[in-house]
């Protein structure tokens, strides 16, 4: 009997020694076959040599990436990676298991499936640069081009919906960068953007339809195709500059970390250095965010960029200064001791931030330069100004003041839009006795705290602005499998689930209900007390950076609170880097879908829902045992369940603020347009900053209208960015607010009630934060039981 276990167990092994020297019958990889990194074995190459599919590298970092790459050339170009932001270690293995699974093996026994189907019968690396899997019945069952990175090939197709990230830093770090190209799904529009900053985009084809990016192998060009007729849509590359003979160039197309997306060739006999084809930007600074927050792009060739801090910044790093900068001083300058002695004005001529909707503060029409410089010297919360003394009528002579963040910094030529500009920017004295911390003075903790709210408002919170309307999951082709699951208990009424039981509950994560700041959340069934429950599980992608005892800290607190505004949490997974949490389902979706949909919702459902909002927030701040601050307050943030009654999401995953403290931690989370100003000056972040953002959602709920809108020409094409906060105010003071839902009878005629709710809101976003009533005060105003009078400021220094 032994015996017989012995054999059972050494045959299979066996026979995968036999199968285990990467065995090829010509351009087939067959079942068994591996390969390992930092050895001669590491790689499959297509028949021609052309192509390989393997461990590319060693990188920088002495790791390497499994990819695709061009590999007869001197140097060996990447066009496609299974771990881009995950490289391994020498002793790594890619196998072409015996059950048809393309497996990729850690040095530290981790394991990544980059491809799990048991029909797979073989594997080849292909002479156009495609790794495909085969079914002898089926053909080609999994292929890399339906998984683009940062690069398409010939006779590769980039369809609706789909995506190219450049790298974070050329060839050094080929992990996800700032730039994107999408071809949009919604319209067919092919767009690049720096999505990380919230960028609606900087380029784009402005092509609508069943659209499709084709590189066409037989002429060399790269066009958008209309699916449904074949039309040509858009061209990008011109025949005139295709290098001839077509075959005996390599080819592709690729985004790269300065966000252009370029058409390349290369010889493949003499050629040393890839020649640009066609590319889409032309003017390299007009890539908005390529020198980062507060930094400023010059091109003295037009083809290199540089990257400069603005005067009295700093770079993060030198190194990459692409990076952004940081204040060199730090100081309030709305303190009620300073001055204008606390700082200067510095005059830049030929500069302009532009295209930054968060940042213009105001319009000044018929100025002059030193009519700017006295607006930016003379408001508190303008940190600079744009004076314009071109184009003609109302566009001439005006002066654009801006309020942090600075962004899309542009000086001199070649670049002529900002020929002639004038910027103006505030500097602090260096020297200054004013309320900000003294030059290169590190132990003061109210500059650590200001330097990292300034970095996150800047760089994290602007990731989440725009595009916090609707999110595009950053796509890989592979998921983690981990060893058997070790689930603890938590000492609350909290379910310890396995991850492969959440696995299977969702369908291997397949059903996707969207995803948001702290991961993306999946819907499915578990068994919960003999019973099926319809769940949402949300997977933590990277938010939670701290230790198993922390993050188990952080649960207990969610697990504790109980209130009918907030939505329950029923279980955890705590299992290896796996952080899952398992909420109830909300049926009826999130309010920002509810209240900008097609059909208006009623106005008593409308006011229900602010006021069960604020009873929500009330508890958190107030009535739980540990006091949250959620941090980012929004739409998307509360759902309705079937009642349509509002459960406020995502609590307590920010930093939980403890009773004796003043401020949050330095890792803040927020959605620029519902972020409170203090984020952004030398003051204590506190439950106001809920406050703020439930203001800017109040007046969305109570008017059905986003707070950033795209307004809309007489001519039908898309217009300036709209401000709700801004419009609403104005309306106010100007005595008009009756005007503004003049379209809606039934606000109309509950019009006090209207009225109450958009004072509340106007209250709720005062930029002094001691102004700002609390959670428990909103909650009194919209029940009517406290009069709610018209701010003491409608003025621009609410803004």
């Amino acid at each position: 009997m032994g015996a017989t276990r012995i054999f059972l167990w050494s045959f299979p092994f066996l026979l995968s020694l036999l199968c285990s020297s990467a065995q090829m019958n010509g351009s087939r990889i067959d079942l068994g076959s591996n390969i390992t990194a930092g050895t001669n074995n590491s790689s499959w190459q297509s028949p021609s040599g052309d192509f390989a599919f393997g461990f590319y590298g060693p990188l920088v970092t002495g790791m390497y990436l499994v990819g695709i790459w061009f590999d007869k050339i001197p140097e060996k170009t990447l066009v496609w990676s299974a771990n881009r932001g995950d490289p391994a270690h020498k002793g790594s293995t890619v196998k072409l298991s015996l059950t048809g699974q393309l497996l990729l093996t850690y040095s530290n026994g981790t394991d990544v499936i980059i491809y799990n189907g048991p029909s797979t019968n073989s594997a080849s690396m292909q002479d156009d640069g495609n790794f495909v899997l085969r079914n002898r019945s089926l053909g080609i069952i999994w292929e890399s081009f339906d998984f683009p990175t940062d690069t398409i090939l010939f006779g590769q197709r980039l369809n609706m919906g789909q995506q190219l990230f450049s790298n974070a830093n050329g060839s050094v770090d080929y992990s996800i960068g700032r730039y994107r190209l999408e071809l949009q799904e919604m319209d067919g529009n092919l767009v690049l953007s720096a999505f990380r900053f919230g960028d609606p985009g900087y380029w784009s084809t402005g092509t609508k339809g069943n659209i499709s990016l084709f590189f066409n192998q037989s002429t060399a060009l790269m066009y958008l195709i209309v699916k449904d007729d074949a039309s040509v849509a858009y061209n990008m590359t011109n025949s005139a500059s295709v290098l001839t003979p077509i075959a005996d160039y390599y080819h592709r197309a690729t985004i790269n970390d300065q966000g252009n997306f370029q058409q390349l060739a290369l010889h493949k006999g003499i050629g040393n250095q890839w020649q640009v084809m066609w590319q889409a930007i032309t003017e390299p600074c007009t890539v908005n965010n390529i020198c980062g927050v507060y930094g400023f792009c010059t091109v003295p060739d037009n083809e290199t960029v540089t990257c400069d801090c603005l005067p009295g910044y700093l770079p993060w790093d030198r190194n990459v200064p692409s990076k952004g900068c940081y204040p060199e001083v730090v100081m309030d300058f709305c303190a009620k001791n300073s001055s204008t002695s606390d700082f200067e004005i510095i005059r830049m001529p030929d500069t302009d931030f532009p295209n930054n909707m968060f940042a213009d503060l105001a319009r000044i029409e018929r100025t002059d330069e030193e009519g700017c410089r006295k607006a930016v010297m003379d408001d508190c919360f303008c940190m600079a100004g744009v004076f314009n003394p071109s184009g003609s009528g109302s566009d001439q002579n005006f002066c654009l003041k801006k309020r942090m963040p600075l962004l899309n910094g542009r000086k001199g030529n070649p670049a002529p839009a900002t020929r002639n500009f004038v910027a103006f920017v505030k500097v602090p004295m260096v020297n200054s006795s004013a309320q900000g911390p003294p030059k290169h003075r590190k132990d003061s903790p109210s500059s650590v705290v200001l330097l990292a709210s300034l970095l996150s408002c800047s760089i994290v919170a602007v990731l989440f602005a725009v595009i916090a309307i609707y999110h595009h999951p950053l796509a890989q082709p592979y998921i983690r499998v981990l060893p058997p699951p070790k689930p603890k208990a938590v000492e609350i009424n909290l379910k310890a689930f396995s991850f492969q039981e959440l696995r299977e509950a969702t369908n291997g994560f397949m059903n996707k209900l969207g995803e948001g700041a702290f991961g993306t959340v999946y819907s499915g069934f578990l068994t919960l007390e003999d019973e099926a429950v319809e769940v949402a599980v949300k997977q933590l992608e990277k938010m939670i950076e701290q230790g198993e005892k922390e993050f188990m800290t952080e649960v207990q607190v969610i697990g504790l609170t109980h209130h009918k505004n907030l939505v329950r949490l029923l279980g955890f997974c705590n299992e290896e880097d796996h952080r899952l949490l398992v909420y109830q389902l909300m049926k009826n979706g999130s309010l920002s879908n509810f209240l900008f949909g097609e059909i208006r919702p009623s106005w008593e459902r409308r006011a229900e829902i602010a006021l069960g909002i604020a009873r929500g927030l009330l508890y958190l701040h107030e009535e739980c045992d540990t006091q949250i601050i959620h941090c980012d307050i929004k739409p998307q943030n509360v759902l309705l369940d079937d009642n349509y009654t509002a459960k406020i999401a995502d609590f307590g995953l920010a930093k939980l603020l403890m009773t004796d403290q003043s401020r949050t931690s330095t890792n803040v989370r927020g959605t620029m347009g519902y972020m409170a100003p203090e984020w952004l000056k030398n003051a204590p972040v506190t439950t106001k900053v809920d406050v703020y953002s439930f203001g800017v959602m109040l007046l969305e709920i109570i008017f059905c209208r986003r707070q950033i809108e795209m307004r809309s020409t007489d001519e039908g094409t898309e217009g300036e960015y709209v401000i709700l906060t801004d419009w609403v105010l104005y309306c106010v003071r100007a005595g008009n607010l009756e005007a503004t839902v003049s379209y809606d009878s039934e606000v109309l005629s509950n019009y006090r009630s209207f009225e109450r709710m958009a004072m509340v809101g106007i209250w709720c976003i005062s930029s002094n934060p001691t102004l700002r009533p609390s959670m428990e005060m909103v909650v009194e105003m919209l029940e009517g039981t406290v009069e709610v009078g018209v701010p003491p400021l409608i003025d621009a220094q609410m803004f």
